[in-house]
């Protein structure tokens, strides 16, 4: 860390590149906790220099972590494609607090990368890392009003979603649903019209694909989600999310809310008393 200190940025990109090529040869040669030590020392240098104003350098090192994500993903190492992902939502929502604008839109664009292909793969703990990960930089984004940034997030984030109920992962959907209301709920408070627009519609069409595979807590998720979007958007006048979200709404009128309720309720109940 000590070039980072001393603001040396040529010297922190040689030391990563070196770390970069190391951790892709310990992947290569299927060393996975290796691999995962390196990326965790590549990180803390992320978040050093996203700290210390370094942009160039945070760009770097979150690009450097794509040819050791390959390898890991051919080699089946989902854990440390878990460590990646993790890496690249910690680099960026560093990079989104000091207001480093393409760094930050860099990690959610590998994020994103990473989200299609474990989804190709369907490897669950990935696609779950990659939405946490993608969810922390969507969150800081809008906090800091980078609505440009905070947009692209949010399709991707909403796409990861679509993705994760079309493969009937449910838990990660949910996930997903939980963390666009968060973001659009906050992009309303900031005034973000666009990201709130686009929370909006893409919890609709999440919503639309948890009741194409029967996914029934994501679909009632997605109901309430939309309601709090358009209860928010109504109460600060930003008209726009509050009839998208309506719209959405409109589409589930054909459900017995009150009746799916019970229907969840009731499967609880019975699972708590099997358990015990």
């Amino acid at each position: 860390m000590a070039s980072v200190d001393e603001k040396d940025e040529a010297g922190v990109i040689e030391i990563l590149y070196y770390l970069s090529g190391l951790a892709e040869r310990y992947a290569n040669e299927g060393l996975e906790s290796d691999t995962k030590r390196l990326i965790e020392y590549i990180k803390e240098i992320g978040i050093a220099s996203a700290f210390a104003g370094q942009e160039t350098v945070v760009t770097d090192t979150i690009l450097l972590f794509s040819p050791v994500a390959k390898v890991a993903c051919r080699r089946g190492m989902e854990n440390a494609l878990v460590s990646i992902a993790l890496a690249l939502g910690e680099i960026g929502k560093a990079a989104a607090v000091q207001r480093m604008e393409v760094p930050a839109k860099t990690a959610a664009s590998c994020l994103g990368e990473m989200g299609n292909t474990a989804a190709l793969t369907k490897t669950r703990k990935e696609i779950i890392a990659v939405i946490f990960a993608l969810g922390e930089i969507g969150k800081s984004v809008t906090k800091q009003s980078l609505g440009e940034v905070a947009n692209s997030t949010v399709t991707l984030l909403g796409e990861t979603g679509k993705v994760a109920a079309s493969q009937r992962f449910e838990d990660a959907t949910l996930n997903v649903e939980l963390l666009l209301q968060e973001i659009g709920t906050g992009a309303i408070e900031k005034n973000l019209k666009e990201t709130a627009d686009i929370s909006a519609r893409l919890l609709g069409d999440i919503g639309r694909a948890a009741d194409r595979q029967g996914l029934e807590r994501a679909l009632l998720q997605a109901v309430y989600s939309l309601e709090t979007i358009k209860f928010d958007a109504e109460d600060r006048y930003l008209m726009s999310a509050s009839i998208i979200a309506g719209v959405a709404l409109m589409r589930f009128e054909s459900l017995d809310i009150d009746k799916l309720e019970e229907k969840l309720n009731e499967n609880i109940r019975r699972k708590r008393k099997f358990t015990v």
